[in-house]
C-alpha cells in the first residue's frame, strides 16, 4: 500500500516538474493559473517597443508559438472583430505605437498586469496598464513618462495553452491618442493634416496593385468629404479607422490598403450597431454568454 502511495505521489510530482514551454518562463505543468498569466504577460511584453518591430516589418513569422492559435478570433473594442492569426497579431502588436508615428516621439516602454484572474483552465481576465515614454534620443524629453493606456481583456485558451478567443476593451483611447499627438482630434487643422498625412503616405505605401487613388489629391478630395471619426468608436467609413490600417499597410498591405482606400475594404465601413460589437454568435460560434464561462 506504502509503495503505490509513493508511486502516486511520484506521478503527481513528475505531472508537475517545471518545464520550458515556446521559448517562454518555465511554468509547472498543472498549474494552469500561472501558464494564462505567462501567455497574456508574453503577448503584452510584444507591444513594448522595440519587440514589436520585428513583427511589424517581417510579419507573423516572428510571433513565438503558442500564443495565438492560427484559428483565434476576437474583438477589440474599439478597433473591430478579428478572425485569423494574422489579423489578431497585427492588431494586438502591430498597433503598438512607434516613436516615428507620432509627434512626441513616444512608444509603449513597460506594462503591468494589474488584475488577473483564471477560475478554470481555459479562461482568464485581466487588467493591463501599458506605460509610455518618450525614446528619441534626440528629444529634449527623452525619458519623459507619459500617459498609460488600459486594456481590460477576457482570454480563451485552447488545450495547448493558446488563445484562441478574446475580447478586449480600451478605454479613453481617444484621450491617449491627443496626449500622444499632442493636439485635439477635433481641431480642424489638426483633421486636415491628418487626411493629407494619410493620403501622402497611403501613395507611398498602397501602391502596383495595392495602389487606392489615382493621386495625393483624389485621396484628399475623398476623404475630406467623410466622417472623420473617433478613437473612441475607430470602426466606421472615418478617417480615424484608416490612420489604424494606414498602420498596418507596413506589415501587410496587400490586405489593408483596401481598408484606407475609397471602399473601406469590407473594414473602414460603417457597421450598424449592436451588429458591430455584439455579433458574439458569429465571431465566437458560441452562443452568447458562453465563451467566457468556466
Amino acid at each position: 500500500m506504502n509503495f503505490l502511495l509513493r508511486v502516486l505521489s511520484l506521478t503527481l510530482s513528475l505531472a508537475c516538474l517545471v518545464s520550458p514551454t515556446w521559448g517562454r518562463p518555465a511554468f509547472k505543468k498543472c498549474d494552469y493559473r500561472a501558464r494564462n498569466f505567462n501567455t497574456i504577460s508574453s503577448i503584452y511584453n510584444l507591444t513594448v517597443y522595440p519587440n514589436q518591430v520585428p513583427i511589424i516589418f517581417g510579419g507573423a513569422g516572428n510571433v513565438p508559438d503558442g500564443l495565438f492559435s492560427h484559428s483565434v478570433a476576437g474583438r477589440v473594442y474599439p478597433v473591430g472583430n478579428f478572425k485569423g492569426f494574422e489579423d489578431s497579431i497585427e492588431y494586438f502588436f502591430a498597433l503598438a505605437p512607434l516613436p516615428q508615428g507620432n509627434i512626441k516621439s513616444a512608444a509603449i516602454t513597460s506594462y503591468k498586469i494589474t488584475s488577473f484572474t483564471s477560475g478554470c483552465r481555459n479562461v482568464a481576465a485581466s487588467v493591463v496598464y501599458l506605460y509610455s515614454s518618450v525614446v528619441d534620443p534626440a528629444s529634449p524629453d527623452f525619458g519623459k513618462p507619459l500617459a498609460p493606456l488600459k486594456q481590460v481583456a477576457f482570454w480563451r485558451f485552447d488545450g495547448q495553452g493558446a488563445v484562441v478567443k478574446y475580447d478586449a476593451w480600451i478605454p479613453s483611447l481617444d484621450r491617449w491618442i491627443e496626449l500622444i499627438d499632442g493636439t485635439p482630434s477635433t481641431d480642424p487643422t489638426y483633421e486636415m493634416q491628418t487626411i493629407q498625412r494619410v493620403c501622402a503616405t497611403a501613395q507611398l505605401t498602397c501602391s502596383g496593385p495595392n495602389q487606392q487613388w489615382g493621386s495625393v489629391e483624389e485621396c484628399v478630395a475623398d476623404l475630406s468629404q467623410r466622417k472623420y471619426g473617433s478613437y473612441s468608436n475607430a470602426w466606421g467609413d472615418n478617417i480615424v479607422c484608416r490612420t489604424i490600417h494606414l498602420v498596418l499597410t507596413q506589415a501587410r498591405p496587400d490586405h489593408h490598403c483596401p481598408h484606407v482606400g475609397p471602399t473601406g475594404g469590407g473594414k473602414c465601413v460603417d457597421v450598424p450597431y449592436p451588429e458591430d460589437f455584439l455579433s458574439d454568435e458569429d465571431l465566437y460560434g458560441d452562443l452568447v454568454g458562453e465563451t467566457f464561462t468556466c
